[in-house]
């Protein structure tokens, strides 16, 4: 399957509208197990949907936390692999009420052709939710 810019879009849209919704149902159809955050502190990998699910209600309480009501997420651009991987590269912006709450951060997803979708098995530069949380997960994704 190619990659193109309506599947970047999709990708984009299925990564952004569970954490304005709280329905983990779209990010974690677009997750490929195990799935590795590499963040500024150092990689998290979840390899059960348990630990998806924790992961994921974590991030929501950093939305809760950052009162943030809308996420913009800005395509950069992709990279096909001879493996028929690819890199997708994106900006993403946090707003509350149309005003931006932190610094736009940019962030590459892997992405692996599985299943007739595009599935993203790690995350580079991932924004970490423990700023907002506190709650810091050790590398499989456990808090501290």
């Amino acid at each position: 399957m190619t990659f193109d810019e309506t599947e970047f879009d999709a990708f984009l849209e299925d990564i952004t509208e569970p954490f304005l919704t709280a329905d983990i149902t779209q990010w974690a159809a677009r997750m490929r197990l195990p799935f590795t955050l590499i963040t500024q502190t150092g990689p998290v990998t979840l390899r059960t949907p348990q630990e998806v699910k924790a992961n994921f209600e974590h991030y929501l309480l950093a939305m809760k936390a950052m009162q943030a009501n809308l996420i913009v997420r800005e395509k950069i651009g992709f990279e096909p692999c001879e493996d028929g991987t690819v890199i997708a590269t994106y900006r993403s912006n946090f707003l509350r009420n149309g005003v931006r709450i932190r610094d736009p951060y940019t962030a590459s997803a892997l992405l692996h052709f599985d299943d007739g979708q595009w599935r993203m098995s790690s995350i580079l530069n991932a924004l970490g939710h423990h700023l907002w949380t506190g709650k810091h997960p050790n590398l499989s994704g456990e808090e501290e």
